[in-house]
């Protein structure tokens, strides 16, 4: 995951929750998204499977970000017969554009980028615009043929810090950012967290290290235990890696994992998850593929319901946390929107009047300042 790769500047107006962002104009035929930049199909025959290529930036066996996605891509051979190939641990480098255009020039008609290469996967991409290119995120101007999949974290983080703010006792949050100022998934993750603990305990804040990197275990480890030390006593991160509930197991306090389902590295700790399935987004994405009629230039969000969920609760999280978490998740799917003002930064500005909300691509994109209560050593 590539800093500064998951920025995406679609205009701040549009506030409709979106699922899939192409729309159809009678007028032209044509399929634009939101941005407003064109789609163009890809044609391919029509076959039962085909060839793909995953590349990711770490490895599959993080019990986090990656392994996530190496489940979609599981998923996929299972439901659709695919063949795949992949490249873990690939670095940010000129490498990264020669081994998508080594896995295009051997006949992959869609390639899988978690790790978010931005402008290094893009440069493949368009010497190939007959191949599918997925992105986890991405920056436009897209490729004509490539696809941006992303999911609505920022509500799971709400929800995991309304369990956090009745869970606290020093009402403090430790958090580690993997990069600054890096508005999907940090900054949103982050204030979403924040908004959500100060929903059910006033006054909590958060306290944040950067540590340059989405997995780094041993610093990772080294910085969580200082903002215990600091008395923070909820633990979250942004990292790859389930770090946190480890580190708060040992420490006797608890945490919130980004990705996935880790209760096993910290039974007491773990509070909840985010947990994303990826595959049924990528599953229509290689249906359309297999069968000539993908269409590129667009970014593709999901929220509850469609692949995004909180993870099973943790042994040790009360009922009564449990009750009022799931009443405010109901509440979001049936369009509640908790983002709304007045809302003020860390610097005390108002960002958002009382009555304005965010939009769901305002929170996506553009939430690019910490809330109240929120502050940052680097």
């Amino acid at each position: 995951m590539k800093p500064g790769s998951r920025h995406l500047a679609i205009p701040a107006a549009v506030s409709a929750i979106v699922l899939s962002l192409t729309t159809f104009s009678a007028s032209t035929g044509a399929v634009t998204n939101r941005s407003g930049h064109a789609s163009h199909a890809v044609s391919h025959s029509a076959t039962s499977k085909i060839k793909t290529g995953w590349i990711y930036d770490g490895s599959i066996a993080d019990k986090g970000y990656d392994e996530e996605w190496y489940n979609g891509q599981v998923y996929l051979q299972k439901t659709l017969g695919i063949t795949s190939t992949m490249s873990q641990n690939t670095p940010y480098t000129s490498q990264w554009t020669s081994t998508a255009l080594g896995m295009m020039g051997q006949g992959a008609k869609m390639v899988v980028d978690p790790g978010e290469g931005g402008t290094l996967f893009y440069a493949a991409c368009k010497k190939y615009p007959n191949v599918a290119c997925v992105e986890a995120n991405g920056t436009l101007p897209f490729p004509s043929n490539s696809t941006a999949v992303y999911s609505e974290n920022w509500q799971a983080s709400y929800l995991e810090g309304m369990a956090a703010g009745m869970m606290t006792k020093t009402g403090i949050i430790g958090f580690l950012e993997a990069f600054a100022n890096t508005p999907a998934p940090v900054m949103e993750t982050l204030n979403a967290l924040v908004l959500g603990c100060q929903a059910t305990h006033p006054g909590c804040r958060a306290i944040a290290t950067v540590v340059n990197s989405w997995y780094n275990p041993p610093v990772e480890t080294e910085d969580l235990n200082a903002l215990v030390n600091a008395h923070a006593d909820i633990l979250a991160t942004t990292q790859n890696d389930p770090s946190a509930v480890t580190v708060a197991e040992k420490r006797g306090v608890k945490a919130i994992a980004m990705w996935g389902n880790p209760v096993s590295s910290g039974r007491t700790a773990f509070i909840t998850a985010t947990d994303v399935n990826y595959g049924p987004t990528l599953k229509e994405i290689a249906q359309t593929v297999i069968k000539g009629t993908y269409k590129g230039g667009k970014i593709d969000l999901f929220g509850f319901g469609h692949g995004l969920s909180l993870a099973p609760w943790g042994p040790t999280v009360p009922a009564a946390v449990r009750a009022k978490v799931t009443a405010a998740e109901n509440q979001m799917k049936k369009g509640h929107n908790f983002f709304c003002g007045p809302m003020y930064d860390n610097t005390g500005a108002l960002k958002l009047k009382k009555g304005q909300c965010l939009s769901t691509l305002q929170a996506y994109d553009k939430w690019n300042w910490y809330v109240k209560g929120v502050s940052v050593s680097k």
